[in-house]
This record gives C-alpha cells, structure tokens and sequence, in this order.
C-alpha cells in the first residue's frame, strides 16, 4: 500500500522548530566552551543553519544569549517547579524547591552547566551580560520570598524571619552545591545531600 505524504509544516512550526534546534545547540556550545568563546557561526553549524539565519531569528549573540537564559530559565521556574511548590504548607514548597533544583542537575546537567558558565563569565569577561543573571536571580529569590512570607503568615516560620536575606541564602546554598557537583560529581553527590539541605533551611525558618 501507498504511504500517505506526511503534511507539509506550516511557516510557524518551522520557525519554532529552527528556534528550537538553534537554542539547544547555543546550549550545547555554551557549556562546552562558554558565551565568549562562542560565534553565531559556530551555533548555525551546529544546529544545521547559517550563521545570518541565526542573526536574522535573535538579532545578536546577546538576543541569542537572552534568549538561552529565558529559556532555562522557563523551563525551571515554569515546568519544573510550577505548581509543585504552591502548597498549603510553606514547609512543603520549600522542600518541593529545594528536590527539584537539586534534581535539575541530574536531569538536564547540559542546560545547568551551560547556565553556570555563563554566570561565571558575567561576573569579569562578559560583564554586559551581568543584567540578564542578575534578573534570574531576582527572580529565583522572589519565589522564595513569596513562599517564606507564607510561611510567616500561617504561623509556620518564625515572625522576625528577614525574607530576602533568608531566600538570598537559600539559592546561595543550592547554587554552591549545584557547582561543587558539576565541578566534581564523583566527590559531591547531591542527592545524598538534598535531605540535609532541606533540614537545615526549615530549621533556620522555624527556629
């Protein structure tokens, strides 16, 4: 029997599908070499384009760069956490945070590195890159914010708690295990360490 012709896809779905291949190779490179190091030639080949049809989609390695921080970032804030952490019990949303970052590395350790490297090189060669990490940062400490103020409110954390100090020590704890494994996994081995993390945060909100 004839095989029926597959549909042509729409001028949409090739754009979003080149988007896609585009992002996961910068992705790719990225955590292999860094931002810097980098050219949009490199992330056409790599991603089976030209390097003017990757100019054409983010306008500039810095819109392309832009554009792989939000979609990490998405992914996590969004898909991962979601809804995971709006629970009843500010103690539960914050353990469910602290699993799921912590599981992020394992799951998708190529974005992660790629994300880490990248906040390595805000901070001396691509200092115009600093503003964009320092967005998803504000952002990650919002959400706990939100969380640990909860918690205040329902009488389960400590009234007197500093909720910004609190949620800048939190995401400083999870980022310097997250870094000592990608570092070394064969030494730190996160998981082992997640319900350690989770005790000593919930014990420093209730104490």
């Amino acid at each position: 029997m004839p095989q029926t012709a597959r549909p042509r896809r729409t001028h949409k779905e090739r754009r979003e599908t080149s988007e896609k291949e585009m992002l996961k190779a910068a992705i790719t490179l990225f955590a292999r070499q860094g931002y810097m190091k980098t050219t949009l030639g490199e992330v056409g080949r790599e991603a089976g384009y030209t390097a003017g049809l990757v100019s054409h989609k983010f306008g500039s390695k810095e819109g392309l760069l832009q554009a792989v921080v939000d979609h990490i970032s998405n992914r996590f804030l969004q898909d991962q956490l979601g809804k995971s952490i709006e629970q009843k019990s500010a103690t539960d949303s914050i353990n469910n945070y602290i699993e799921i970052y912590l599981t992020e590395v394992s799951l998708r350790e190529g974005p992660v590195r790629a994300l880490y490297v990248i906040m390595g090189e805000a901070l001396g060669a691509v200092p115009e890159i600093r503003s964009s990490i320092a967005d998803l940062n504000t952002g990650a400490r919002e959400i706990l914010m939100d969380i640990i103020q909860h918690g205040i409110d329902q009488g389960e954390f400590n009234k007197d708690t500093d909720t910004e100090a609190a949620a800048a020590l939190i995401i400083g704890g999870l980022r310097g295990l997250v870094m000592q494994h990608l570092i070394d996994p064969k030494k730190l081995n996160i998981k082992n360490l997640r319900k350690t993390m989770q005790a000593t945060v919930i014990s420093s909100l209730t104490s």
